[in-house]
C-alpha cells in the first residue's frame, strides 16, 4: 500500500465497514480450487493464509483470496463465478457446472463463521450486517445451460443469480467478443442475439437473474440492453476508451447501460487494464492508477458513479494492476479514489451500493413478469437453431 499516507488509508478502510457493502462482481475462485484440489477442499483452509503457497497447477500460480486477505480488504460480498470452459460442450458442461456450483455451497457449509450463501440483495446486507462474506453465484458463459431454458431455471434454483451470455466462444445465440482461442471475433454470426437468444434473455428477466455482458460482443451487448426488462450487468469490465480491448465496453453502451440503470464493474487484470501484462524486468504494466482511469472515465460518460461498481476477477487472471495484486487491495483502489476527490458516498455507491440497487430492481421486475407469465417453453429447434 506504499504510495498513500496511514491518513488516507485509514479513511480509506473505514468505507468497506459494515454496513457499508463492498461486493465484488467476478472471483474465480471455485474453478482455481477445480484445477489445484480437484473441488477437494480437505486439501486447504481458507481460514489460513494462502498467498505463499505455489500452486504450480494454477497459471496464476498463488491464490489470490483467503479469509484473511478478505477481511484486511473490507470484502464482505461476492459473486463467485461458477466458470466452466467454452472447450467443454453439451452434457459435460452441465456436469462441471453443478460440480462449481457445488462447490460454492460447500465452501459455505465448511466455514460458516466467514461465509453465508445469499440468495437476494436483502441476504447480501443482512449477512454483512451479521459480519460474513455474503456469497453469490454467477454462471460465466451461455453455453452452460447448453440450449436449455429448464437447465437455466434449475441454475436459478441452486442460487445463480447472472449468466455472462458467453465467455471466449459463444453458445451460438449470443456472440462473443474473442473466439476460443482469444481472438478478436469481428463476425458477430447470431447478429448480436438469435430469436432464441432472446428468449433467453427474457427467461432470465422473468426468474430474476441479471443479464451479464462482460465478453460479449458489441452487437450482443447491444440487443440485450435493448431486449432486456431488467437493468443488466457487466460483471468484469473496463472501459473501451481508456483501454482498446474487445473486452471493454464501447461509449455508446455505456451510455446506454446508464439510461437501464445498469451497472459496469471495473476489473483489475492488466490486459483490459492498459492493454498489456508487462512491462521489462517483469514487472506488471498496468496500476492502480490506471483502474481508477477507468472509473474516471465511466464516470464522465455516464453523467455520475451510479452505474459503477467492483469487478476485480482475481484467481481468474495472470497479471493483476500493481497495487491491485489481491483481494486485500480493495482500499488502495479506494485512497486512489479519495486522492482524486471522490465523496464518500460516492465510493460506498461504487464499492457495492450500485451492484446492490441493480439487484433489487431485477428482482422487483422478476415479482412483475412471475405475477403474469409462466416459463417459457420454448428451445433453439423452434427457431431453426442447434443448441451451443
Amino acid at each position: 500500500m506504499s504510495g498513500y499516507d496511514e491518513a488516507l488509508l485509514k479513511r480509506a478502510r473505514a468505507l468497506h465497514d459494515a454496513p457499508n457493502v463492498t461486493m465484488d462482481g467476478h472471483n474465480d475462485l471455485p474453478w482455481a480450487l477445480h484445477d489445484a484440489y480437484d473441488h477437494r477442499l480437505a486439501k486447504f483452509d481458507l481460514r489460513e493464509p494462502q498467498g505463499h503457497i505455489k500452486i504450480p497447477k494454477l497459471r496464476h500460480q498463488y491464490l489470490h483470496t483467503d479469509f484473511p486477505r478478505c477481511r484486511k480488504g473490507g470484502l464482505t460480498a461476492q459473486f463467485w463465478s461458477v466458470y466452466v470452459p467454452t472447450t467443454i460442450r453439451g452434457g459435460e458442461a452441465v456436469q462441471k457446472t453443478l460440480e462449481q456450483i457445488d462447490c460454492v455451497h460447500r465452501l459455505c457449509e465448511k466455514y460458516p463463521e466467514e461465509l453465508e450463501f445469499a440468495w437476494t440483495a436483502a441476504d447480501v446486507r443482512r449477512i454483512v450486517r451479521d459480519g460474513k462474506l455474503a456469497s453469490m453465484a454467477g454462471l460465466e458463459g451461455g453455453h452452460q445451460i447448453n440450449g436449455s431454458l429448464a437447465t437455466l431455471r434449475m441454475y436459478y434454483r441452486l442460487g445463480c443469480r447472472y449468466l455472462t451470455l458467453t465467455h471466449n466462444g459463444g453458445p451460438g445465440w449470443a456472440d462473443a467478443a474473442l473466439d476460443e482461442n482469444s481472438k478478436f471475433n469481428e463476425h458477430a454470426k447470431a447478429g448480436g442475439l438469435s430469436a432464441f437468444g432472446v428468449e433467453v434473455v427474457k427467461e432470465m428477466n422473468r426468474l430474476g437473474m441479471a443479464v451479464d455482458l462482460s465478453h460479449v460482443h458489441p452487437d450482443t451487448m447491444k440487443k440485450a440492453i435493448q431486449v432486456s426488462e431488467a437493468p443488466v450487468l457487466f460483471s468484469h469490465s473496463n472501459t473501451r476508451a481508456v483501454c482498446n480491448h474487445p473486452r471493454n465496453v464501447p461509449d455508446d453502451v455505456l451510455r446506454s447501460l446508464s439510461e437501464k440503470d445498469g451497472v459496469v464493474m471495473i476489473n483489475v487484470n492488466a490486459p483490459f487494464v492498459a492493454g498489456d501484462f508487462f512491462v521489462k524486468d517483469g514487472q506488471v504494466g498496468a496500476s492502480v492508477k490506471e483502474v481508477a482511469d477507468h472509473i474516471d472515465y465511466a464516470k464522465k460518460v455516464c453523467g455520475n458513479v451510479l452505474h459503477l461498481g467492483l469487478g476485480a476477477g482475481y484467481d481468474g487472471i495472470k497479471a493483476p494492476a500493481r497495487g491491485m495484486e489481491d483481494v486485500s487491495t480493495y482500499p488502495v483502489l479506494t485512497a486512489e479514489l479519495l486522492k482524486r476527490g471522490y465523496s464518500d458516498d460516492e465510493i460506498v455507491a461504487i464499492n457495492g451500493g450500485n451492484v446492490l440497487r441493480c439487484l433489487e430492481k431485477i428482482e422487483a421486475v422478476a415479482a412483475r413478469l412471475q405475477a403474469s407469465s409462466l416459463a417459457s417453453e420454448c428451445k433453439p429447434e423452434d427457431f431453426g437453431e442447434v443448441a451451443g
